[in-house]
């Protein structure tokens, strides 16, 4: 029991370093491998070949899909082109909390990041209301929104990274036939539920008119790709998602003008490259948890109190209170569920939706959205935990209740 023990240690040495010194978060999770490995009383070679064999598997599951998304979001960042795609969804959703809760749930999974299409569509969002209080909680009601996509559907990273480690056969698409729905009911109640701190009357500000359609062409490459290597079986190769999201940043690349190319590239590499560090770092330490005796460890403390079916929801949610990066969370808690052989019983689908549940939870300190949403909006820590670690928490008990349905369903 060891394990538990240092991975308490490890959970407080991560808010202790970016609460208080504020140090960037590869450095503090590659540190914290390295800490939790000695206390865990693993061999220094093997600490060593888990951090970088956990930080190399995040990078190649997720290098590709990073920087595209990444370069898209610029891409349409520079060019302006991210005011028409607002304005689109508005002339069909007029409400202000309906524009922002639609636009983070769509752009997040062609983006293949929720952070990423906050940052783009934040500076739009301030403008749609007058209200100071008003435009928080546009804010905070496109971030969740955004993370409720962004972890229930495929093909985004955390269901993509939670099929992929596991290695589960079948078509991934299936998934979306009830994440989808379960996406757009948490979505509905979102808004609900933020809908009585708009202004009952308020004309918001308009942005500017969509004219240019070309917008929206890297989606409308990505999902054409998917969709036609997933219909077409001569073709599947094109349902690739590193193929998909390479052709939508070309595509991307293609419409716009030289000096908008190369500014978007270059600000863009910069950015992917702070992800995709930071998710490596969290992949190192994931690496070590899933090396040391952790797995079993929990395994045997939890199937003593607990059935096994809640298993794969309970790592989650104590991988992501560890280091706050979803991705990093699905990909660590399939490699530990790997490990153990009493989850093959669980069916594939609520393992899945387990998977994302515990994603959910405990979105705080070690989360970067955190942080950012914080310095976004101005508030103070309660304010952020009531807006953005409830709500997504609360999203997370409601996909483990959908998941124990399914598996309990014959």
């Amino acid at each position: 029991m060891e394990t538990l023990i240092a991975f308490a240690v490890a959970l407080v040495v991560i808010t202790v370093a970016s609460l208080r010194y504020r140090l960037p978060p590869f450095l503090t999770l590659v540190g914290t491998s390295v800490l939790f490995g000695f206390l865990a009383g693993m061999p220094a070679e093997t600490v060593i070949a888990a951090i970088t064999g956990g930080a190399g598997r995040i990078f190649s599951i997720l290098g590709i899909v990073i920087f595209c998304g990444v370069g898209i979001a610029q891409v349409l960042r520079e060019s302006g082109r991210v005011e028409g795609i607002v304005a689109d969804i508005r002339g069909l959703v007029r409400r202000p909390l309906a524009t922002a809760g639609t636009a983070g749930y769509l752009l997040s999974v062609p983006l293949m990041c929720g952070i990423t299409s906050f940052v783009i569509l934040a500076p739009i969002l301030t403008h749609l209301s007058s209200d100071g209080r008003a435009s928080k909680t546009l804010l905070y009601c496109a971030g969740v929104a955004g993370m409720i996509s962004y972890v229930l559907l495929y093909p985004a990273p955390v269901v993509y990274s939670t099929i992929t480690a596991l290695g589960l056969s079948g078509r991934p698409w299936d998934i979306d036939l009830v994440a989808l729905p379960l996406s757009l009911l948490l979505l509905a109640g979102l808004l609900l539920a933020m809908r009585g701190r708009m202004p009952p009357a308020e004309e918001a500000e308009e942005p500017a008119a969509g004219r240019n359609r070309r917008a929206w062409l890297p989606f409308i490459v990505i999902l054409g790709m998917l969709a036609i290597g997933s219909l077409v079986p001569p073709l599947h190769a094109l349902a690739n998602i590193n193929l998909a999201l390479l052709a939508g940043l070309f595509a991307a690349l293609a419409t716009v003008p030289g000096d908008v190319r190369e500014k978007a590239l270059t600000r863009g590499t910069k950015n992917a490259g702070i992800i995709i560090f930071d998710l490596a770092g969290a992949g190192a330490l994931g690496g070590v948890i899933a090396a040391s005796t952790f797995p079993a460890d929990v395994t045997a403390l939890v199937l003593g109190f607990l059935p096994v079916t809640i298993l794969p929801f309970v790592i989650a949610a104590l991988v992501q209170a560890a280091q706050g990066s979803r991705v990093v969370t699905a990909a660590v808690t399939a490699a530990i569920l790997a490990t153990i052989p009493a989850v093959t019983a669980i069916d594939p689908l609520a393992l899945v939706l387990m998977v994302s549940a515990g994603a959910f939870m405990f979105s705080y300190v070690s989360d970067p959205f955190f942080w950012l949403l914080k310095r976004t909006t101005g508030d103070d820590f309660s304010a952020v935990v009531r807006n953005y670690t409830l709500p997504l928490s609360i999203a997370g008990l409601v996909t483990l209740a959908a998941a124990l349905v399914i598996q309990a369903v014959p």
